[in-house]
């Protein structure tokens, strides 16, 4: 994590345990969440998109900082803020989706407490934190979620069908269709427990929803980048007329 995003974080984190009040979220530059299918296959699309912003200097206007992909990083950082394993985190399943079995078992885990007690608010203000940093396109972990108050995010859900979804798992990991399905089924599953868990039952909007299953990755790229062009000229356009606004009066 950089020094700045990891100092900010700290900072972040002292508040959330020694306050019960819940901190607005507060950001820079442009903020583009990828909420995604498990198996929609975005990543490099995700690189791709940060590669052009950074050549573009897109956004630049607003906030003078190269743009940053956020994927796996997040994990990285609970991680390293609960002091537990990755895989842990990647695997986990809230405990109120266990059964009355795993549940009594769970509770005596020395992982019960930290996952269970903490994982959504370290969740928000590490989240939170790429936040205050500006210019980052995060993929997924409940980011778009979060960004909902936030003026200067765009989010963005990309759809696939199941087909193509078991498609891009029987290539990426050299799977057989069997395979590939049920490690899809698996996975959404895990992944629409632990949105719940953090949703605790609100919705998450967006502002446009992708259906990639006919697009290749250079072609939802370009999608991506269009609108976040757009969004930038939007934020710019009210930047310039709040200058306005300011110096009238």
């Amino acid at each position: 994590m950089e020094t700045n995003v990891y100092t900010q974080l700290i900072k972040n984190l002292e508040y959330e345990f020694t306050h019960s009040v819940s901190k607005k979220a507060q950001s820079e530059g442009t903020i583009i969440t990828l909420s995604r299918d498990y198996g929609s296959g975005i990543k490099k699309v995700g690189e791709q998109l940060v590669k052009y912003l950074n050549k573009n200097e897109v956004g630049f206007n607003l906030l003078k900082k190269e743009w940053r992909l956020i994927d796996t990083t997040v994990i990285r950082d609970l991680s390293k803020e609960l002091s537990l394993e990755y895989k842990l985190i990647e695997e986990y399943v809230p405990f109120e989706k266990k059964g009355i079995i795993e549940q009594l078992i769970h509770s005596f885990g020395p992982s019960y407490n930290k996952l269970d007690g903490k994982l959504s608010s370290t969740l928000k203000t590490i989240v939170h934190a790429y936040f205050e940093r500006g210019n980052v396109v995060i993929l997924g972990r409940g980011a778009g979620f979060f960004a909902e108050e936030l003026d200067n995010a765009l989010k963005i859900k990309v759809n696939s069908t199941m087909q193509f979804r078991i498609g891009h798992l029987m290539k990426a990991h050299n799977l057989n269709f069997d395979d590939a399905k049920m490690k899809m089924l698996e996975n959404s599953k895990l992944r629409n427990d632990f949105l719940e868990h953090i949703q605790k039952g609100q919705t998450e909007h967006y502002d446009t929803v992708i259906d990639r299953s006919r697009l290749d990755d250079a072609t939802l790229t370009d999608y991506l980048y269009s609108f976040t062009i757009a969004k930038v000229k939007e934020l710019s356009r009210r930047q310039k007329n709040k200058n306005k606004f300011s110096t009238v009066y």
